[in-house]
């Protein structure tokens, strides 16, 4: 079954009763997770309870394809459905995800989460023909979806936005649905304790603009993998008064962008075109480097990078080490396996 983009939220809040396997794909990885997750939580299982959810990576498969099924077969402790999510599928799964297609166990939900799927792709082919699997494609919003996003953000809240700021806001997130959710977040954050609707300046002061330059460099240094120019960057981002954790979620964005080009590449894309999606743009003057760190990184170390990142940010709140010293050990961290290659 083929799902539409503009029927995919739909469906991934009221999938089919019949479909017992849905892939997920698309460049924009927030909006594959975010779209999964909320097929995985439709099931009405809960996806922290390791007796009826569990999760799996591509890889995890490809040498063992019977261990899909094995896993989509098993009875959950208590009864009732049992959830399988698989991440980073690529077209080296279609044996197997063919096999599950055919016979799929009544009692499971497996929802498939993978990268940029062409039109050939066998995958993205088997589930669109299956009559009993689903194919939902995630797409990066332009900009009446990222409008409708913010304002519907920002509505369940009870806040409304004014026009210049909408207008910042859908020209500075990002196509990664799941990074302008979390901009978003600390917008809403920020605004519930003013009166009124969100101005411009709110949306300034909360999601930032070029002022944040020195973020972006330490960041961009430390993907890099350049020591000594992250050393510089980390000394005038500290000279500046920037939070730790403003440094770490500068770091968490960065990385974010890298991932997202670094998918388009793996399902075939061009690496000029995936960044040519981004917004914002990468600068101009910083395009070949751009590239050079997405040819020096694969997805699943960036991946690895970005856990890292989001580790430090939850050490730095929930824990006594001073944050100054989590920030710069993780930055140099990131540094070190950026040059490792």
């Amino acid at each position: 079954m083929k799902i539409s983009g503009r029927n995919a939220d739909s469906f991934a809040r009221d999938p089919d009763p019949n479909v017992r396997a849905v892939l997920v794909y698309g460049p924009d990885s927030g909006l594959v997770g975010e779209r999964a997750a909320t097929l995985a939580r439709a099931s009405g299982v809960d996806p922290e309870d390791p007796f009826a959810a569990t999760a799996l990576r591509g890889e995890d498969l490809a040498g063992s394809p019977g261990r899909l099924l094995d896993e989509a077969a098993a009875i959950p402790w208590g009864g009732g459905i049992r959830v399988v999510r698989v991440r980073g599928a690529s077209d080296a799964l279609a044996p197997a995800l063919s096999a599950l297609l055919e016979r799929p166990p009544e009692g499971a939900f497996v929802v498939i989460e993978a990268g940029d799927l062409g039109p050939r792709s066998r995958v993205r082919r088997l589930f669109e023909d299956a009559a009993r699997g689903a194919a939902v494609p995630c797409y990066p919003d332009d900009d009446d979806a990222r409008a409708r996003l913010i304002r519907e953000t920002l509505r369940a809240d009870g806040k409304e936005i004014e026009p210049p700021a909408l207008e910042y806001l859908s020209r500075r997130l990002g196509g990664d649905r799941a990074l302008a959710r979390r901009e978003l977040d600390k917008l809403v954050l920020y605004a519930l304790d003013r009166d009124g609707a969100v101005t411009r300046e709110m949306a300034a002061a909360c999601v930032g603009d070029e002022a944040e330059r020195a973020l972006e460099d330490v960041a961009f240094a430390a993907a890099a993998g350049g020591v000594s120019e992250l050393a510089r960057a980390w000394d005038r981002v500290v000279a500046a008064g920037q939070r730790d954790v403003a440094v770490l979620r500068a770091l968490a964005r960065h990385l974010q962008r890298l991932h997202a080009v670094s998918v388009a590449r793996d399902s075939g894309g061009s690496i000029e075109r995936a960044m040519s999606s981004l917004r914002p743009p990468v600068f101009f003057k910083s395009k070949a480097a751009f590239a050079a760190q997405v040819a020096r990184w694969t997805t699943v170390r960036v991946e690895e990078a970005l856990d890292i990142a989001l580790r430090a940010e939850r050490s730095c709140k929930t824990t006594g080490t001073p944050g100054g010293l989590v920030c710069e050990r993780t930055l140099f961290r990131i540094a070190g396996a950026a040059r490792r290659g």
